[in-house]
């Protein structure tokens, strides 16, 4: 356990704590955890925290009240003051943590059965978690709906392991199994079973009027970004920041409650996105730091990036540097949480494919195929940008993401966000709202670019892959590698240059999991085992 722990520090540098079969130890340096950790245990939960919320010097795991649970949680609850309130019996409320809130309302619902517990407050939780609670005799893990926090499992043998990250759980042969957003896993002596938790549905079409949507969505938007300020001490905040409308909204709203922000963008000295985040930042007053990329650079960042996002996919990839390079460069100025304008596209019709929906299957269609893409975002894009600013002890908030924001939206009549398939603007209740709460309307109707092409890494990818073929097309035929084994062979891509980009970065990904398998696998190790 010490093993996975270690390999997932980066995710809370501030102190560690680890539970054992009722016993807790913890300490700011993970090196004095290493002889407690050594014991044979059945159950085993552990712990690092990054200090946001909640300023006292206390570690999780955190007790209920009697002591029967602990609990280890990951991310944010928004509405914890809210949930104290519900609180009926004399609990002691140690922390101004919204993490241990969650410990005493499950206290309130157990009843001995711990699953059913978990299962009647998850629904309550207004934010972004993957948690851990056990009761000594099982464990309950639980990830948000919206799947903001990743939490992956591995059985071996009679043992289960978890972990918010891949790395942690990497052995060689085995792949980590995805615990999916509002699901809930169940560990006890019958074995690993994956349980319903608690999960969005999606609300009737309520919002057919253009000024009925502006105004609610104005409203909620404005709330979630209120809501995710709540708690904080951090005296400034970061904006993964592109000069679009969807990052310069948030950093807008951030800006108008008082908040000191500083903008991060990435790319080549040409890109878009570099363009027009200098021309925003100048015309609105924002602080904006950038980061200049080049080939030479993204070539030695490759093996870092892959490591961290955990995968090697083509289009992963040319996303993930420029968060990457600008998540590193907050991270230099002490930044701990930053904001990110992630989700508008899906839940307002960005894209210019769902033109492309529209126009074959009809407005009905656009509707669930708004809903499906967000609530697929956990899998190509959730998870990896936590992973590329977790990596840098930092924490990604995402109001787009919120709970009431997403509702609002999807009440609304598709009709509204694109008018007809000729709309080249799109998302028209997101954009127009982002007018009338003070962005230039010559940004908040800025036509959509997408970050791998804005950035100039897409470019530099292809120019890298290009320069490989002739090197890795040798190295294929020396290998004599099996089509059906996976090669080039299995994209199915007529553009050579992607097909050889997509297996070098495969290969890469390949050295950095021989070099991660842990030792964790021990003939000692408890049956249920984990690390949050």
């Amino acid at each position: 356990m010490f093993d996975m722990l270690k390999k997932m520090s980066h995710r809370g540098p501030d102190s560690h704590g680890v539970y054992l079969d009722g016993q807790t130890q913890r300490s700011e340096n993970i090196k004095e955890l290493t002889d407690f950790v050594k014991q044979k245990s059945h159950i085993a939960i552990g712990h690092s925290r990054l200090k946001i919320v909640g300023q006292e010097n206390t570690t999780q795991p955190y007790l209920s009240c009697d002591g029967k649970l602990s609990l280890v949680h990951n991310g944010e609850i928004y509405n914890y003051r809210e949930l104290a309130t519900l609180l009926y019996r004399n609990h002691l409320i140690k922390t101004t943590s919204d993490s241990e809130v969650i410990v005493h309302l499950l206290e309130e619902a157990y009843r001995g059965d711990l699953l059913e517990a978990v299962q009647k407050i998850v629904g309550l939780l207004d934010g972004m978690y993957a948690l851990a609670v056990t009761d000594g005799r099982s464990i309950v893990v639980a990830r948000d709906p919206v799947g903001k926090k990743p939490i992956y499992y591995l059985k071996n043998g009679p043992v289960t392991y978890f972990a918010s990250e891949k790395k942690a759980l990497w052995n060689g042969s085995d792949e980590p199994c995805r615990l999916f957003p509002g699901e809930l896993l169940h560990l006890d002596q019958a074995g690993c079973r994956v349980e319903p938790g608690y999960k969005l549905e999606m609300p009737q079409i309520d919002i057919v009027d253009f000024r009925q949507a502006v105004e609610t969505y104005k409203e909620v938007l404005a709330k979630a970004v209120r809501k995710r300020l709540s708690g904080l001490t951090e005296s400034n905040l970061g904006v993964i920041f592109s000069g679009g409308i969807d990052s310069v909204l948030i950093a807008h709203l951030l800006q108008r409650e008082g908040k000191n922000i500083v903008c991060y963008c990435t790319g080549t000295s040409e890109s878009a996105d570099i363009q027009a985040a200098e021309a925003v930042a100048a015309d609105l007053g924002f602080q904006l730091k950038t980061s200049l990329i080049d080939e030479a650079k993204v070539e030695a960042l490759l093996p870092e990036v892959i490591q961290n996002v955990e995968e090697s996919g083509l289009l992963q990839v040319e996303v993930a540097i420029p968060m990457y390079l600008a998540a590193k460069l907050a991270a230099e100025d002490g930044i701990r949480v930053m904001f990110t304008g992630q989700a508008a596209d899906e839940i307002f019709a960005g894209y210019p494919w769902y033109t492309d929906v529209l126009k074959e299957h009809g407005y009905l269609r656009l509707h669930e195929k708004l809903w499906e893409d967000l609530n697929l975002l956990y899998t190509d894009t959730l998870e990896r940008e936590d992973k590329l600013t977790m990596a840098h002890s930092i924490e990604l908030r995402a109001p787009y993401l919120d709970r009431d924001v997403i509702i609002t939206a999807m009440r609304t009549s598709p009709r509204l966000k694109l008018e007809g398939i000729a709309d080249r603007q799109r998302k028209r209740v997101h954009r127009q709202a982002a007018a009338e709460l003070g962005v230039p309307p010559y940004l908040a109707f800025r036509a959509k670019d997408p970050a791998q092409s804005g950035s100039g890494i897409h470019q530099i990818i292809q120019n890298l892959a290009h320069r490989r073929v002739g090197k890795i097309a040798n190295d294929v035929v020396q290998r004599n590698i099996d089509r059906d084994k996976g090669s080039l062979y299995r994209y199915g891509d007529e553009d050579y240059g992607k097909q050889y980009a997509r297996f070098y970065l495969q290969e890469i990904e390949d050295k950095i999991k021989k070099r991660f398998i842990p030792p964790f696998l021990e003939s000692g190790d408890s049956p249920v085992i984990s690390a949050a």
